[in-house]
């Protein structure tokens, strides 16, 4: 590496020297010049300081005049044009960098590099390349403009930072894949991708990409405006939080794709799952709009039903309390007619949470809608689904145990009808009332007999054998109608898939 001193230096070049060496923030912004109206603006171009001698600094191989060395506080600049970009890549160094407001006409890559702490914001330059990198505290890029369109805007895959990443207000571009892609980053802080944050990309990976990634605090997407045409516009599978998950506050996401426009498969988010004010949407009909297949909520989940628009899948996914912001009727009516399919999952969690919280009759509702959707969309087959017909009808699958008892008390009051119009008819001979109405218990009560009736129906006259058969049928029903009120009542009839 042939050597640089101060005499290698353009004007600009050395006073960013003497701000490093005094420790002092240099801001090439604050040259501006003032016209007749007394309107100011910037000069012109940008002052230009060269890539090579910044990474030079990082490494302390720079020639410093005297026996001097960088101030610990860094290299701190506003308003600069880096020439041939920045390349940090596999460098360590314990020296702060903030370039703010700066542009870059090559990429800025700091792959494998371990550093301090680095702020970008502002910066404008056609790609950010940081996988593997190791940053002691912050990456800032707040109000970035990255992506010439042809490439990754920003890779932080594999990246470990120990505070926050902050991205608001941020613009990714890619025209061929992903935005930003962030496959296992890891952050003791916050990743903050809000306040206006855009990403634009293409394919099926995703433009935005979070898939393993483990973050300390909170993932903040409020307010962000995700898109893609032909692939899902946010996937984060196997994520980790430790704190809340926000899409909230006009978030958006617009994609197309079987697998989900919005994607959480397996995360795992230590507060809440916040969607209110937010929406994702599949541009097709049929296509996933959100998949929380599998998805743990340790806190709240606060999804309104405006928030997916289009199919959702929500087997696995498990949360704390009641779902906010949203009615049990259309949650119900999510789960019914907005999943791909029928999974009884989604149904028994939201009945343990509505009986956990004291709502029993809520919790008997849901598992009437489960049953209804499985009988729907279920796997049963032929005598499943009549099977299951009945006992809907009969006894609400077992949650309506006193339908099945009002059905009996039906039966019963059918048999004495039917008694009194044998008696009517004369085929019972001299019976009293009182006799004919025990008749009607024998013929139709399963579990009362009163002896031997001397009252009885005569099959020799006229309809006394078909009256004769009609008892018989209603006896038949009335023990099933008793079985079906016991099957209820004691919760056998409830064992469904």
């Amino acid at each position: 590496m042939a050597r640089m001193t101060v005499d290698d230096l353009n004007e600009s070049e050395r006073e960013l020297v003497l701000a490093v060496l005094a420790g002092r923030f240099l801001d090439f912004s604050k040259e501006r010049f003032s016209d007749e109206t007394g309107e100011t603006g910037e000069t012109g171009e940008k002052p230009e300081i060269r890539g090579e001698l910044l990474r030079r600094i990082m490494l302390g191989r720079f020639e410093w005049p005297g026996e001097v060395a960088a101030d610990p506080r860094g290299i701190r600049l506003r308003g600069a044009h880096l020439v041939g970009g920045l390349d940090l890549a596999e460098i360590e160094s314990s020296l702060p960098l903030w370039l703010l407001d700066c542009t870059a006409d090559q990429p800025v890559r700091f792959t494998g590099a371990k550093l301090s702490t680095v702020d970008l914001s502002g910066l404008v330059a056609p790609r950010l390349v940081a996988d593997e990198v190791t940053i002691e505290r912050s990456l800032t890029l707040r109000a970035a403009r990255l992506g010439d369109g042809s490439h990754l805007a920003v890779h932080l895959g594999g990246a470990r930072i120990g505070g926050l990443v902050n991205f608001s207000g941020a613009h990714l571009v890619n025209t061929v894949g992903a935005a930003l892609q962030a496959s296992n980053l890891r952050t003791g802080g916050g990743v903050f991708l809000n306040r206006g944050f855009r990403a634009e990309g293409t394919g099926e990976g995703g433009v935005v990409r979070l898939p393993g990634a483990v973050i300390g605090t909170m993932l903040n997407l409020s307010g962000a405006t995700i898109r893609s045409p032909d692939g899902p516009a946010l996937v984060a599978d196997y994520l980790q939080t430790g704190s809340n998950v926000m899409l909230s506050d006009g978030f958006l996401a617009e994609g197309s794709r079987d697998s989900g426009t919005v994607r959480l498969i397996g995360a795992r988010i230590g507060g809440q799952l916040v969607c209110d004010g937010g929406q994702a949407r599949a541009a097709e009909p049929g296509e996933l709009s959100l998949n929380l297949i599998q998805v743990r909520v340790a806190g709240e989940l606060v999804l309104p039903a405006s928030f997916p628009v289009g199919p959702i899948e929500v087997t696995g996914l498990t949360y704390r309390g009641e779902p906010q912001h949203a009615t049990l009727t259309e949650w119900l009516d999510m789960l019914a007619h907005r999943t791909t399919r029928y999974t009884s999952q989604p149904y028994f969690h939201l009945a343990a949470v509505q009986a956990g919280a004291g709502h029993e009759r809520n919790a008997r509702m849901i598992h009437i809608a489960r049953h209804r959707d499985l009988l729907r969309r279920g796997d049963l087959g032929l005598r499943g689904r009549v099977w299951h017909r009945i006992t809907g009808l009969t006894a609400g699958y077992g949650y309506r145990p006193g339908r099945a008892l009002g059905w009996l008390v039906g039966t019963l009051a059918l048999s004495v009808v039917l008694t009194f119009v044998s008696g009517a008819l004369g085929l019972l001979g001299g019976c009293s009332l009182v006799e004919q109405a025990g008749l009607a218990l024998n013929a139709a009560t399963p579990l009362v007999k009163i002896g031997e009736a001397r009252c009885t129906v005569d099959p020799g006259r006229g309809l006394g054998q078909a009256f004769i058969a009609l008892g018989w049928v209603l006896q038949v029903l009335a023990w099933a109608f008793l079985t079906l009120f016991v099957a209820g009542f004691t919760g056998l009839m409830r064992r469904s898939p």
